[in-house]
């Protein structure tokens, strides 16, 4: 029960990695506040997950809502110990054929909602004398994708964002990290992974062998929120099954 009265609030929290967080969150103690646009998705969630879960409406674009979900949550719960910022879109398009509306969308959600959701829930940590931010980029975040310039681009800007914000938040005893997730078979991958020719050559493209899972980045999110990880801020933790170490694929390598 590694979060044992922790109170975290999870954005993007009615499907594919957030719902999985939730539910490894409350597996391991915590109470736990799920924002998501979809609120039917997070009440949904909310009734399985029972009353150490609670449901709450917010674009992540919008920093007013955003201050209501997290002050309703934290009078709801008594405080706020985590956030875990995973509201994310994708949109995949070659570089000639993104619009400009494309970029400001992706860059709204993907960045600019990840620094106003820390806006609003930061001083409720400050309050508390201590707190967890785990910030969900990507892998392409770190080398890049083809034909997702500006998914790209918010990836590797919230992996710069959590640096600057473990600086400088370490003065209150807030710790910041990033999960760079790779191919998971997510609501937003879920057709490359059941493709029949896609998805077992993907499956290839990292150490481990296979798709990975919502489950494999719950539980780092899960230490990460932990005080297991008081010593650690400004990181980033690659959830990849070994694709971004490069050269060899599992496919490739010798049986030992």
């Amino acid at each position: 029960m590694r979060l044992e009265n922790k109170v975290a609030v999870i954005t993007g929290a009615g499907s594919g990695i957030g719902s999985a967080i939730a539910k490894n969150f409350i597996a391991e103690g915590a109470a736990v506040a799920l924002l998501d646009v979809n609120l039917a998705a997070a009440e949904a969630l909310t009734a399985e997950l029972g009353d150490r879960a609670a449901a709450f409406e917010a674009d992540v674009t919008n920093l007013d809502q955003l201050e209501a979900a997290a002050n309703a949550a934290s009078g709801h719960f008594g405080g706020i110990d985590a956030l875990i910022n995973n509201a994310g879109i994708r949109i995949v398009k070659s570089f000639g054929n993104h619009t400009e509306e494309d970029w400001r969308r992706i860059l709204d959600v993907n960045l600019t909602g990840q620094f106003l959701t820390a806006k609003a829930v930061v001083p409720h940590m400050i309050s508390r004398g201590k707190g967890k931010m785990v910030n969900v980029a990507s892998i392409a975040g770190i080398g890049g994708r083809p034909n997702r310039v500006a998914y790209v681009a918010a990836k590797f800007g919230i992996v710069g964002m959590t640096r600057a914000l473990a600086m400088d938040l370490s003065p209150h005893n807030i710790c910041v990290n990033a999960l760079c997730p790779s191919m998971i078979a997510s609501p937003l991958n879920i057709s490359l992974a059941e493709d029949g020719d896609i998805g077992p050559q993907w499956a290839k493209d990292n150490l481990s062998g296979r798709w990975g899972q919502p489950e494999d980045v719950a539980k780092v999110a899960v230490f990460l929120a932990s005080d297991d990880a008081d010593y650690v801020t400004g990181s980033e933790y690659r959830v990849d099954g070994g694709e971004a170490t490069g050269l060899i694929r599992a496919g490739e390598m010798d049986p030992v």
